[in-house]
């Protein structure tokens, strides 16, 4: 969605990106508001600069994906529905398969490799359990 390459959208690089991921955002007519947009931009470009950095995009889709969870096992809950089998790990093959790049890095970037009863390292696989736990610990 970033046509430029500036590394940020601007606003109708934007909305073009949520009406992409389903939002079910109004055409409006060339100089015409929309309501519901500038209530979106509110949360996202406060500052009305212009422009949506990733940080300000990833913070609104995590703040708008994570609303209903209501508990760790629900987060939990989500990484098996994304494993094959019923195990307490992710393979990046599985993050990166289900997720966005970013989301996948992001995961990979923040959870521990896991490590089965006996010790070992399971290769390539992430304990999404103790990711979860500390979210929210924190």
């Amino acid at each position: 969605f970033d046509k430029d390459k500036s590394g940020k959208l601007d606003h109708q690089e934007f909305k073009s990106c949520l009406r992409a991921l389903g939002y079910d955002l109004p055409v409006v007519e060339e100089g015409q508001v929309d309501p519901e947009f500038q209530a979106i931009l509110d949360m996202v470009d406060p500052n009305r600069d212009g422009h949506v950095s990733l940080q300000e995009y990833m913070a609104f889709m995590i703040s708008r994906e994570t609303e209903n969870v209501q508990s760790s096992s629900d987060v939990e809950q989500a990484f098996r529905a994304l494993t094959s089998g019923d195990k307490p790990y992710i393979t990046a093959q599985e993050l990166y398969a289900n997720l966005t790049k970013e989301q996948a890095d992001y995961c990979i970037a923040r959870m521990r490799p896991y490590i089965d009863k006996s010790g070992r390292p399971v290769p390539d696989s992430y304990d999404f359990v103790d990711f979860t736990q500390s979210m929210f610990i924190n």
